[in-house]
């Protein structure tokens, strides 16, 4: 019986000390699971680290289409990354970028209020950029990924030919929002996933570094956040909450060795 009493006792003891809560302790961040882990890594994602400074990006340029314009107005505004050079255009695509001859107001103003448009690698030669963002693709995935994909690689190796020294860094194609108007069956969040993966498997092929941002803009499905989309009628450009969230998650994924 006294056997019995002791085992009730430790019992009732360990039932309290497991529903006993630990007042004293933070909560933690949330942990990847094993599955989110191990996508990391196959993806070759850059991890995250401790935020830069905005001065990092003093010999940065971003290249993009309307998307990361909206990028380039939010840090007009807040200045959160610094001064870098921005190569964004409306409708921009690697395949018009190579098409389109020098002076087309196709291509992005370079300096920016000079009236001028350079070809894509002679302006960012000019600039002086050794860290390259490249966000790319949205404009030109509905014709086909792999060969959307094809014309990146292109444009990134006569952008490298001028500028020999800079690190390259890629950016996937953000996603769309759960009810934009403008998906189609060419032009949807599974097409800008296999494209993006292609990326990610791209940049290990080349020496690229692949900034999923991405992740700090999209849903627990997989959608672009609606608090951060801008415009309803296509579902693809970001406010400027998205934005900030954008510039947060680059400052914070920097790859170590260009710290």
């Amino acid at each position: 019986m006294r056997a019995l009493v002791f085992l009730a006792s430790l019992l009732l003891l360990c039932a309290c000390a497991v529903s006993a809560p630990a007042a004293e302790e933070a909560p933690s961040p949330p942990e990847k699971s094993a599955w989110e882990r191990l996508d990391d890594v196959l993806l070759g994602r850059t991890p995250a680290g401790e935020a830069v400074d905005a001065d990092w990006f003093r010999d940065a340029a971003f290249v993009g289409d309307s998307v990361s314009v909206m990028l380039r107005m939010y840090n007009d505004s807040a200045h959160v990354l610094g001064e870098p050079a921005f190569f964004c255009a409306e409708s921009l695509s690697p395949r018009n970028a190579m098409a389109a001859e020098e002076g087309s107001e196709r291509l992005p103003e370079w300096p920016r209020g000079s009236g001028q448009h350079p070809k894509l690698p002679e302006g960012i030669a000019a600039s002086g950029a050794k860290k390259i963002y490249v966000m790319l693709g949205m404009n030109s995935i509905s014709g086909g990924v792999d060969k959307a994909a094809e014309d990146l690689v292109l444009l990134v190796g006569l952008i490298s030919e001028r500028s020999p020294e800079a690190a390259i860094l890629i950016q996937p194609v953000t996603p769309m929002t759960a009810d934009s108007p403008r998906a189609d069956d060419q032009l949807n969040n599974r097409t800008i996933r296999r494209y993006d993966r292609l990326l990610a498997r791209l940049c290990r092929e080349h020496g690229w570094y692949y900034v999923d941002s991405a992740q700090a803009l999209t849903d627990e499905n997989g959608f672009l956040r609606a608090d951060y989309s801008g415009d309803k009628a296509m579902g693809i450009h970001l406010n400027f909450t998205g934005a900030e969230a954008w510039a947060d998650y680059l400052l914070t994924h920097v790859p170590g060795e260009l710290r």
